[in-house]
């Protein structure tokens, strides 16, 4: 099948569909070079804010990759199918879940009350323009302080008491509508990839959520990676609540559920209603090629239950500061690419602003404390060699 994949970042996607024996045709704003790789067809086209994107530019650039036999929407474009319906013959298949269904699932202040519904734990939480003081406010500290859409956890701020809440909604100002104030909950992160056909759904994977990482980003709260699987007295049970949620919300195809892990016991977080950044050390670890079974569940086909058969983890650096990419921090990716143990792979000359993704390390092996000790020297060794390109500037 001739496939349009179209995001903000699509490698992930699409090397798994290529994997998957699909030929790929994509849209992104990153050119990495295992992307052009496994793409037919690639165009690239800047997007610097995906809540502000010049729709009409991006459909004359996606122009070119057409016709195609189906079309996926990655990260920042898995709420426009109604969009990318008038630029593709009606007959082609956009594999995604319902528009109205992802715009109910991704309001995460929406979402809040439909969990409290179902009576499943899930953080106290108010839309942050309900709150005009902060005597409004009576949950206790801290708090999270989110944007109400998106992911990625970018945005997100910690707030540890009254003071601090009065100065950031000042900070905020009109723009407070588009953020939430939540109960601030001490756990693990923890994610469900699940496969459902809208009516039955199957949990492939536990894994691990690595968020703000000192050794691979600034940003506290940044979503930089997971490992794959990620076991506990709770993988039933949180196994079983993703099923039950995938099921309740009608979801297609592959989609994730967040959760928090905390000492009285799971606590959902979110629902991811797209792919995840998770597919990389979901496949290496079960075997399952996950484009195909997303596919797949369009056509009432769930896949058979797997089992690990190792520990698979993906880090992602963000630089701490603007850089080119040089010859020889090129050369050092290109090595761990050739490897498999680099992913998400810039060209030489490529300039990387501050806090944006560099690279994505992998490494599998047959323990947690083996695959993180293996990308943790992929990182030192780079930062390293960055550290030397900028002496010698």
């Amino acid at each position: 099948m001739k496939i349009l994949i179209i995001g903000f970042n699509t490698r992930h996607i699409a090397c798994s569909a290529a994997r998957a024996g699909h030929t790929v045709h994509t849209m992104s704003t990153f050119n990495d070079i295992d992307l052009m790789e496994c793409a037919s067809k690639a165009v690239v086209c800047t997007i610097q804010d995906v809540h502000h994107m010049d729709l009409d530019e991006i459909a004359a650039a996606t122009s070119p990759l057409l016709p195609v036999d189906g079309v996926v929407l990655g990260p920042g474009f898995e709420h426009l199918a109604h969009w990318i319906r008038n630029i593709i013959d009606q007959k082609t298949p956009v594999f995604n879940n319902f528009p109205e269904i992802i715009a109910n699932i991704s309001n995460k202040v929406w979402l809040a009350h439909k969990l409290k519904e179902m009576d499943i734990r899930h953080p106290y939480t108010l839309p942050l323009d309900s709150i005009t003081a902060q005597e409004d406010w009576t949950a206790g500290y801290p708090v999270m302080i989110k944007p109400i859409t998106g992911a990625g956890g970018i945005e997100n701020v910690l707030v540890h008491n009254a003071c601090d809440l009065t100065k950031l909604l000042h900070e905020i100002g009109t723009n407070k509508d588009r953020y939430l104030i939540q109960e601030f909950v001490k756990g693990t992160l923890a994610s469900v990839s699940v496969i459902s056909t809208g009516q039955q759904a199957i949990a492939i994977a536990v894994n691990e959520q690595l968020a703000g990482l000192e050794w691979l980003t600034r940003m506290p709260f940044a979503y930089c990676g997971n490992i794959t699987p990620y076991e506990s007295d709770y993988s039933t049970l949180i196994c079983n609540t993703s099923v039950k949620l995938a099921i309740e919300f009608q979801l297609m195809g592959s989609n994730g559920v967040d959760f928090i892990i905390t000492e009285q016991g799971p606590v959902v977080l979110e629902i991811n209603a797209r792919f995840q950044g998770s597919i990389d050390t979901v496949e290496n670890a079960t075997g399952i090629n996950v484009f195909q079974a997303h596919i797949d569940a369009f056509e009432n086909i769930l896949p058979a239950p797997a089992r690990y058969r190792n520990y698979s983890i993906k880090t992602i650096f963000f630089a701490s500061r603007k850089f080119t990419v040089s010859k020889k921090v090129y050369e050092y990716l290109l090595l761990c690419l050739k490897s498999g143990n680099g992913v998400d792979v810039p060209p030489e000359g490529t300039v990387v602003e501050i806090n944006e993704p560099v690279v994505s390390f992998i490494s599998c092996g047959d323990s947690r404390q083996q695959v993180v000790q293996q990308v943790n020297s992929f990182v030192a060794r780079l930062v390293d060699i960055l550290y030397k390109d900028n002496t010698e500037d």
